[in-house]
This record gives C-alpha cells, structure tokens and sequence, in this order.
C-alpha cells in the first residue's frame, strides 16, 4: 500500500495550504544558504592602486592618499580607522566593508584613545598635552600649519618628516578640520 495520504492531489494541496495538513517532504523550505564572500578582497595595508579602485566610490584623491601613506610604511589596524580618513559616507562605508582586510605586518597594532584632536586648531598647550611629542617636533607642526592647515595624514607626514610609528600613532586620534585654501609648499625633508 502507498505512504502517501489518501486524499486526490488537488484536495492536498489545499489542506497543506490551509495549514490543516504538514507540507510533503520534497516541499518543506530548505534552511537559506549563508551569505557568500565577497569575490575579491583588498589587504589596505598592501593593496595596489588598482585593487583600491575596485572598491565603488573610490576616488583617484582616495587612492593617491592611501598609496602615499603606505609609501610613508603607515598601517591601519581597523576598518573604522580607514573610513574615518577618508570620511566615507555611511552607505559606502558598508559597502566597502566586506571587501577590506586588515593584515598587520610587524608588531602589535596601536590601540588609538578618542575623542579626535583637531591638528590644525588645537592649542599648542592642547598638543604638547595630547602627542607628548618633543618639542622641536611641536614647534615644526605649528610652523609649518601657520603656513598653510594640513590636509591629511599624508600631508602631515611628508611635511614634518615623521617615521611610520608616528603616524599609526596618530591613525583615528586626529583630524584636520575646516581647511582653507593656500599656496602648495613642497615637504622640506
């Protein structure tokens, strides 16, 4: 004798529509798939200019800053730090997110405090308190952001001459606020 119920199929399919009869096994959803991986990633603290191209929005000004500071062997350790610099807006922040990676090459990875200071307004006493720098390195800072407000991380970089540990350092515990317009100097290193 067959398994199956007694019913012609038409009356079946409506008692399993109904609720009044459970859904034949071939029938019952199967469990959704996990979501895939992305395709392709990008190691940010290795990628090429291509491989930062790929990511949607990415301007050749993103590029040229990303490439500038890993020329300078400065690291990000997290996302966040890479879309603050950028000032990636939210969406595109999420978008990106499942493309990036973050390998650290070398030792542990600085964990940066918060609230950002703003380089280009702070107050010297504001700076010799929160970079604990000396203070030849502070006087050249001021200098130079009287002559014209950092643009970036780059930009501070290349004009004050810093090594790679400064500026990891400095990765999501700065920024550079209103910028107006101003000659272009070249970096005195």
């Amino acid at each position: 004798m067959a398994r199956g119920h007694w019913l012609d199929p038409l009356a079946r399919k409506v008692l399993q529509a109904m609720g009044e009869l459970p859904p034949e096994p071939s029938a019952r959803p199967t469990p959704a798939a996990p979501p895939e991986p992305p395709s392709w990633v990008v190691d940010v603290n290795r990628a090429s200019a291509s491989q930062w191209r790929q990511l949607p929005g990415c301007s050749e000004a993103m590029v040229d800053l990303l490439l500038r500071l890993q020329r300078g062997g400065v690291q990000f350790s997290q996302a966040e730090d890479l879309i603050q610099l950028l000032d990636l807006p939210p969406e595109l922040a999420e978008r990106w997110r499942p493309h990036l990676v973050i390998h650290w090459y070398g030792d542990a990875p600085p964990q940066p405090p918060a609230p950002p200071l703003d380089l280009n307004a702070a107050a010297p006493e504001r700076l010799t308190a929160a970079l604990l720098w000396p203070a030849d390195r502070l006087q050249r800072l001021i200098q130079e952001r009287r002559r014209r407000p950092f643009d970036n991380l780059a930009d501070l970089q290349e004009r004050l001459c810093l090594p790679p540990e400064v500026v990891e350092q400095l990765i999501g515990r700065v920024r550079f606020g209103e910028r107006r317009p101003g000659p272009s100097l070249p970096p005195g290193c």
